[in-house]
């Protein structure tokens, strides 16, 4: 399990979650409301900045070169590779 932590709209969320989950889908099945829409990787609606942790992004046509080395992440694609993860929505 990896501890979950997400800012979002304000509020500090800290959850478990499965370490094969993607982040969007951790949020979605506690019952919170990240922000998403093509659920693919190619839209950018879930993008996050990684605050804390490392994550693996299955896809990533969304973001630049220069977003991804700032540390931003697409939550729908990405998966924790660390027992923490940190992540802000609202950046």
């Amino acid at each position: 399990m990896t501890k979950l932590i997400a800012n979002l709209d304000g509020e500090r969320i800290e959850l478990d979650m499965p370490d094969n989950e993607k982040i969007l889908y951790a949020l979605l099945d506690e019952g919170y409301d990240p922000p998403f829409s093509c659920q693919a990787g190619s839209c950018s609606t879930c993008m996050a900045k990684l605050v804390d942790g490392k994550v693996s992004m299955d896809e990533c046509y969304a973001l630049t070169d220069e977003e991804v080395d700032a540390g931003y992440i697409l939550t729908c694609q990405s998966r924790p590779l660390t027992d923490t993860v940190e992540v802000d929505y609202n950046v």
